[in-house]
């Protein structure tokens, strides 16, 4: 059963006029503890998107501040492990807590730098006087952030924490280093509980002289019984119980509704898988029977090219044989004007030779003088055969 804050903080006189809560993630736990409206709540949280549901949750709260910070015992670098789980989150890898909830996964890595908490409440301006009361909550990291609050410590008069009685994060502190610690910053342990596993659980410090005050004895480092845990179970904590119980009955209706739903989505997923894989093979078949295509046509325009260049190469002839018939065309047409002139002159002189040959004067000598010199014209005025 978890300790029950508000008869605890009855029982020693205190009333929260300040309170500190590291590791809020979505602020359910402040209803465990007494928040008077007077009180000074300042909500610390490192995962992002719960810091976003604190903001939109406690907007129109003014005496809530909210802090998107890692705590550690100084300034650093740090991974904020964000699991399955997100309120089990912590800034310390796990080792024996995979074993007892091995379904617990990392399932994201943030990158983060911490502060302490003396350092934080300078950046913020907060005075550590204004707070009386220590709510931590972070998974193991809870030593580190008490060893960055030794100013704060000063003025604190409880602190409610969870702690390991066995190594379940890497570097996380057992319960007798914390109990150690406190007792030189004046605390001693008056309750605690294991609701859950005995591996951890939970305990409540309180200030020495508040202790003495209300007549508690002081608890050893090693005892386990707190002196202000009752043996007899009250009705207050059996309805406590059963709504504990509901509460995660409801959880798990919930879980089995979401599971539900992730298996539809996966067998959808399935299907569209599936639907996807064989248009992919009849992608593929296509792309396959274009590339076939493709290469039929890269071969007969290959063939092509090869029956242009010969055409070209022809036509090249065909020129140059047509250049040459031209040429020739020249030459004849020449040749021809040049006999023309020349058959032109001879009918001339056979014109002027018939005119001598009608003149009486004319002699038979002088006759075949004439005659021979038209044989030699005609002669030279034919082209040879």
């Amino acid at each position: 059963m978890k300790l029950d804050l508000h008869t605890l903080t009855q029982q020693h006189s205190l009333t929260p006029r300040g309170i500190i809560h590291i590791g809020a993630y979505e602020g359910k736990d402040l209803k465990r503890y007494p928040t008077p409206d007077t009180a000074k709540i300042l909500l610390i949280e490192a995962n992002p998107k719960a810091v976003e549901y604190l903001q939109a949750n406690f907007a129109d709260k003014p005496n809530i501040i909210i802090s998107q910070t890692a705590i550690a015992n100084h300034t650093t670098a740090v991974t904020l492990n964000l699991t399955s789980i997100e309120s089990n989150s912590s800034i310390l890898p796990l080792s024996g807590y995979r074993e007892i909830y091995p379904n617990l996964k990392v399932t994201q890595q943030i990158t983060l730098e911490s502060r302490s908490l003396d350092t934080l409440l300078r950046e913020l301006n907060l005075r550590p006087v204004d707070f009386n009361f220590l709510y931590l909550d972070i998974q193991g990291a809870e030593l580190l952030a008490l060893q960055g609050a030794t100013q704060l410590l000063k003025y604190i008069e409880a602190i409610y924490t969870t702690v390991s009685y066995e190594d379940l994060f890497e570097g996380g502190a057992l319960i007798d280093e914390m109990d150690a610690f406190l007792a030189q910053h004046h605390f001693v342990r008056v309750a605690e509980a294991n609701p859950y596993h005995p591996a951890w659980g939970e305990v409540f410090y309180l200030r020495e002289h508040l202790s003495l005050n209300n007549d508690e004895p002081q608890l050893s480092s090693n005892k386990m019984t707190p002196p202000v845990v009752e043996e007899t179970v009250t009705k207050a904590e059996l309805l406590q119980t059963q709504q504990e119980l509901e509460d995660l009955q409801s959880r798990y209706e919930q879980i089995q509704k979401e599971l539900e739903q992730s298996q539809i989505q996966q067998q959808q997923t399935q299907t569209e898988l599936s639907q996807t894989q064989q248009q992919l093979q009849t992608s593929q078949t296509e792309l396959t029977q274009t590339q076939q295509q493709l290469d039929q046509s890269r071969s007969e325009l290959h063939e092509t090219r090869e029956e242009l260049e010969l055409t070209q190469f022809q036509l090249d002839e065909i020129q140059v044989e047509l250049e040459q018939s031209v040429s020739q065309l020249h030459q004849t047409k020449e040749e021809l004007a040049h006999t023309q002139e020349k058959l032109q002159q001879t009918q001339a002189e056979l014109t002027q030779l018939q005119q001598e040959q009608n003149t009486p004067k004319s002699s038979p000598n002088h006759s075949t003088a004439h005659v021979k010199m038209l044989a030699k014209i005609i002669a030279e005025t034919l082209p040879d055969s």
